[in-house]
């Protein structure tokens, strides 16, 4: 394989090999990188050890691949920081990761539309991706890598807008 048949991914810059195959409407991943999370967040493959992190996989991957500006995108990232923000900060437990998800999408708070706004994505390219966690050797490698990736994701999004996920996650997912 040359070079040249390699694309990368506009959101977590992995180069990866072309690929026709379907990407999301919203998440900004290319075929190939979509193609390769679906498998391990969907199908298990390949497979992960037990551990809480695997959790915020699909957290992570969603606010790595961020995409463009849109009503869908802005409200996707801003949820899924949510919940990495829920778990790694505040301390709630890994498995009650879709609980924050829902609590922050709830409307007896405040209408979903216009409640977050674009977050300028921070420099999420060249370092740890999918493809990591997928080349690791074992379950238990791989499981290693989704964790890494969790923390280093959430590092970089909580030193460029920690204090709006804070406000947001006072607003409208801490309980009343």
């Amino acid at each position: 394989m040359t070079a040249t048949e390699l694309e990368p991914c506009p959101g977590c810059g992995a180069r990866l090999s072309k690929s026709s195959g379907p990407t999301h409407r919203y998440i900004g991943a290319s075929a190939a990188c979509w193609e390769l999370f679906s498998a391990l967040a969907n199908a298990g493959e390949p497979p992960v050890a037990p551990d809480p992190f695997n959790a915020l996989l699909l957290d992570a991957y969603a606010v790595q691949h961020p995409g463009t500006p849109s009503a869908q995108a802005i409200q996707s990232v801003a949820v899924h920081l949510l919940a990495l923000y829920g778990v790694l900060v505040k301390g709630v437990a890994f498995d009650q990761v879709l609980w924050i998800r829902q609590r922050a999408l709830d409307e007896r708070r405040q209408t979903k539309r216009g409640r977050f706004a674009w977050l300028s994505p921070p420099e999420l390219t060249g370092h740890l991706t999918v493809i990591d966690i997928v080349k690791a050797p074992t379950p238990a490698a791989r499981s290693e890598q989704v964790k890494r990736l969790v923390e280093w994701v959430w590092s970089v999004w909580a030193q460029a807008h920690g204090s709006t996920i804070a406000g947001w996650y006072e607003a409208f997912v801490a309980p009343a």
